[in-house]
C-alpha cells in the first residue's frame, strides 16, 4: 500500500503541469489533431528543420478500407524522445500484459472496446503487430520519405524497419517492413515475425478518377511453452539460469499468416462548370488467415482434455472473406477534414461480405448498410457520429451506433471538451459458436448479442488529455480456467480515469500515462492502477547540433486477477487462482541525434530482483528479464 501511496502522489504533483505546457493529442479518430507551440518549449517536431536544407514537413494518416471518413494527417515524430522506444511495448501509451517477450501475445491493461461491423471468426490478441488495413499509413510527401531503423539486443534479438514514401505528380507509394527475431530467455521461447504492406494510390490530372491499391501481409511464428510449470521456483529464483525452469511444452509453437488486399476506386461526380458533387466509391477487399497451433510431444498434463493414443497435435484455424462496398460522399477518399468555421461531411452506402472458411466449417453472406457524418457548427462545436447495421448470415442484426460533440474554448491552445458515447450490438467471434479441435468442441451455442456501450467524456488542452469512460457489457462471452467459452450471467460495469500528460519544461520531458479504473465483474478484471511514466532531460551541444538524451522508462500496476493464456486457441482466458502486479519495473536509455541520426542504448528491466522475482503480467509467465539494446534511426528527404 505504501508503493500505492507514493504513485498516486506522483500522479497528484505532475497535474499542475497541465495548464502549461506542451502535450500530445489524442482525440477521438473523428477529431483533427494540430501542432500549437507552448511558450514554455520550443517546438520539437524536428530537430534537423534548422540544420537540414533539404528537409521536408511528412505527414500521416491512417487510411479506413471501407468506413469512409476524413484523414487526420499527423506529422512524423523526429524529434529524440521516442527514438529508444523500438517496440510498441515499450512505448509510454501502450500498457500491456504479454508473455514475457517482445513478438508474442498481448493485450492492453486498460480497457478499451471498438468493433467494426462484419464477420469476425477470431480476435487475435496481436494488436501491436498484426495489422489490418486500417492500420496501414497515407504519406502526405512532397518527394520522398525514407525511415530505417534497426535494433540489436542481448541475447540474439534483433528488429529491423524500414519506411519508404515517394511521390510523383499524382501518384504516391509506399512501401513498409517490420521483421523481429529473438530466442527468448526461457526454454521454447523463440519468436520470429514480419510484416510487409505495399501501398499506391494515383489519381488522373482531370481528377475524375482515383484508385488505391494496399496489400498487407503478417506472418508470426512463435515457440509456445505455455509458461513455466512452477512459479514458486521462479519467485524462490532457485535456478542458476533462466532456461533451467521448467515450462509446460517444451515443443508447442504456432504459425499465424494473413493476407490483405485492398484495391478501392472512386468516380468524383464534376460537371462541366467544375461544380462538384460527391465521390461514389467502391471498395474490394480480399482477407485469409490461417492459424497452427503444433506440438509433437506433448506433456497430458498440459492438454486437458487429450487425445488418446495420440502423442502430437495440430490444431488449424483457416478461412478468407470477399468484402465488396459501395458508397457515396460530398468528400474524396483521401480528404482531410477543412480548416473552416463550417462544414459538412457525409457518407453512406452498403457493405457485402462472403466468408469461406474451413476450419472451423463456415460460409455466408452478410450485407452491411452505414453512414457516418461530421459537422462544424458556428466554428467552436463539432458534432460527428456512424451508424451501421448488418442483416443475413452470421451477424444478422448486428448493429453500432456512435455519436460525439466537441466543444472548442480557444484555438490557440488546442483546447477543448467533449462527449461521446459508443454502442454496440453484435455476434461473438465465430470461435465462441462452433469449433472442433484436437482438445476444444463446442457446437451451434447459438449465444445472444452482445451489448456495450461506452460513454466518454474528455478534455484537452494542447497535448494533454483528461478522460472519464464508462463500459457496459452485457452478454460478454469469454474463455473460461478449462478454455471453454462462457457467457456472463450480469452486466459487466466499468469506470475508467484516464490522464495523458506530456510535461515540456525546458530541456526536460516527462510523458505520463495513468489509468484509474474499477470493474465489478470477474469476468472483466483490471489493476485499480496502471501507469507509464518516462521523465528524460535533453543536453545541447555544438550549437544545437548534437542532442543527448537521458531517461528512464517505469511501468506500474497494482495487483489482480490478470487474464491467463492459452496458446492452442491463441486466447486470452479469465482465471481468478493467480494475482499479477504489484511490481514496478524500471528501464534506463541514452539516446544521441546528430542532424537525422539517433543511436540509443537501452538497458530494460536492470534492477530485475533487487525487489524479488514475482515479476509476472500475465499468470505463469515471468515478464522480460534483465536485456541490453542499441539501435540506430537514420531518416532521408529528398
Amino acid at each position: 500500500m505504501k508503493t500505492i501511496r507514493l504513485l498516486l502522489l506522483f500522479l497528484v504533483l505532475a497535474l499542475p503541469f497541465l495548464a502549461s505546457a506542451q502535450v500530445i493529442t489524442t482525440d477521438s479518430d473523428e477529431n483533427q489533431e494540430t501542432e500549437e507551440k507552448s511558450p514554455f518549449h520550443k517546438h520539437e517536431i524536428d530537430t534537423a528543420m534548422a540544420m537540414s536544407p533539404d528537409y521536408m514537413p511528412v505527414s500521416y494518416a491512417r487510411i479506413a478500407s471501407h468506413w469512409h471518413k476524413p484523414l487526420i494527417m499527423k506529422p512524423v515524430d523526429t524529434s529524440t524522445v521516442q527514438v529508444h522506444q523500438s517496440d510498441p511495448l515499450i512505448r509510454t501509451e501502450n500498457i500491456t500484459q504479454n508473455l514475457g517477450i517482445y513478438g508474442q501475445a498481448h493485450q492492453t491493461i486498460n480497457y478499451d472496446y471498438h468493433r467494426d461491423p462484419g464477420f469476425k471468426m477470431i480476435t487475435l490478441p496481436y494488436p501491436y503487430y498484426i495489422y489490418d488495413q486500417n492500420d496501414v499509413k497515407f504519406y502526405n510527401v512532397p518527394t520522398s520519405f525514407t525511415d530505417l531503423a534497426f535494433t540489436f539486443g542481448i541475447a540474439n534479438m534483433y528488429e529491423f524497419d524500414a519506411t519508404h514514401a515517394q511521390k510523383y505528380k499524382g501518384l504516391t507509394a509506399a512501401f513498409d517492413m517490420h521483421a523481429y527475431s529473438n530466442t527468448g530467455y526461457y526454454v521454447n521461447q523463440e519468436t520470429h515475425n514480419i510484416r510487409i504492406n505495399a501501398f499506391v494510390n494515383y489519381e488522373i490530372p482531370s481528377q475524375y478518377y482515383g484508385f488505391t491499391v494496399s496489400y498487407l501481409y503478417n506472418r508470426i511464428k512463435a515457440q509456445e511453452n505455455g509458461g513455466l510449470q512452477d512459479i514458486t521456483q521462479f519467485v524462490q529464483n532457485k535456478a542458476q539460469e533462466l532456461t533451467g525452469y521448467p515450462v509446460k511444452s517444451v515443443s508447442g509453437y504456432s504459425k499465424i499468416q494473413t493476407h490483405d488486399l485492398l484495391f478501392q476506386q472512386y468516380v468524383n461526380i464534376i460537371n462541366k462548370k467544375k461544380h462538384y458533387f460527391g465521390t461514389i466509391t467502391h471498395s474490394f477487399q480480399f482477407k485469409q488467415l490461417k492459424t497452427d497451433y503444433i506440438d509433437m510431444g506433448f506433456d497430458s498434463l498440459f492438454y486437458q482434455p487429450i487425445i488418446l493414443g495420440k502423442d502430437s497435435t495440430h490444431d488449424t484455424i483457416q478461412y478468407y472473406s470477399i468484402i465488396n462496398s459501395l458508397q457515396w460522399s460530398n468528400f474524396k477518399p483521401l480528404d482531410t477534414l477543412p480548416d473552416k468555421k463550417y462544414f459538412f461531411r457525409v457518407a453512406g452506402g452498403i457493405m457485402h461480405e462472403y466468408v469461406n472458411a474451413i476450419t472451423p466449417y463456415y460460409q455466408g453472406n452478410t450485407f452491411t448498410i452505414f453512414g457516418r457524418f461530421h459537422t462544424r457548427l458556428f466554428g467552436v462545436m463539432d458534432l460527428y457520429g456512424r451508424i451501421a447495421y448488418s442483416f443475413n448470415g452470421y451477424n444478422k442484426n448486428d448493429m453500432v451506433a456512435a455519436i460525439g460533440t466537441k466543444w472548442m474554448i480557444q484555438k490557440k491552445w488546442n483546447h477543448f471538451l467533449g462527449l461521446e458515447a459508443d454502442f454496440y450490438r453484435n455476434s461473438p467471434d465465430y470461435i465462441y459458436e462452433n469449433y472442433y479441435g484436437n482438445h476444444n468442441v463446442w457446437f451451434c451455442k447459438d449465444w445472444p448479442k452482445q451489448n456495450t456501450l461506452k460513454l466518454s467524456a474528455f478534455w484537452s488542452i494542447l497535448k494533454y488529455r483528461v478522460e472519464l469512460n464508462y463500459f457496459m457489457a452485457h452478454n460478454l462471452v469469454r474463455l473460461n480456467e478449462i478454455y471453454e467459452p462462457f457467457i456472463t450471467e450480469k452486466a459487466a460495469n466499468l469506470v475508467q480515469l484516464h490522464i495523458f500528460a506530456p510535461v515540456r519544461i525546458k530541456g526536460f520531458g516527462l510523458n505520463l500515462n495513468a489509468y484509474l479504473q474499477y470493474s465489478n465483474s470477474t469476468s472483466l478484471t483490471v489493476p485499480l492502477l496502471a501507469l507509464k511514466a518516462s521523465p528524460y532531460y535533453v543536453f545541447n551541444f555544438l550549437r544545437g547540433k548534437l542532442k543527448m538524451q537521458i531517461g528512464l522508462d517505469l511501468m506500474y500496476n497494482t495487483s489482480y486477477y490478470a487474464d491467463g493464456y492459452d496458446p492452442v486457441l491463441h486466447q486470452f482466458y479469465c482465471q481468478q487462482k493467480m494475482l499479477v502486479g504489484n511490481y514496478a519495473y524500471l528501464d534506463a536509455n541514452i539516446t544521441l541525434k546528430i542532424k537525422r541520426i539517433s543511436f540509443f542504448f537501452r538497458a530494460g528491466h536492470f534492477l530485475s530482483g533487487i525487489a524479488g522475482y514475482s515479476y509476472f503480467s500475465t499468470p505463469y509467465y515471468p515478464a522480460m528479464d534483465r536485456r541490453f539494446q542499441i539501435g540506430i534511426n537514420w531518416k532521408f528527404y529528398d
